[in-house]
């Protein structure tokens, strides 16, 4: 199996009820239409025992940059109404 070598395209640091999270968008060096995102953290709602974790692959930078400007919104809100932090991708 071979290794695939990333670009970061764009790194996002927010803080979220005390918790740092930080985002990335990247794209495989031997793929320009292929894009996926990272999150250091994931959320829990109080209805459901398992972390929501986003769908992370697009063709495009602007899809993928929506789809995560979204998840984090989407964990503002969880958090707001008593959703919990869960461990997300270590980077």
């Amino acid at each position: 199996m071979s290794a695939v070598i990333y670009n970061v395209i764009k790194e996002f640091f927010v803080e979220i009820h005390g918790h740092p999270v930080k985002a990335r968008i990247l794209s495989p060096i031997n793929d320009e239409n292929s894009f996926k995102f990272q999150i250091s953290l994931y959320f829990k709602s109080k209805s459901n025992a398992d972390e929501s974790e986003p769908a992370s692959t697009f063709t495009s930078y602007a899809n993928a940059e929506r789809h995560l400007l979204a998840y984090l919104e989407a964990f503002q809100n969880t958090l707001d109404l008593g959703g919990e932090v869960a461990e997300g991708s270590r980077f």
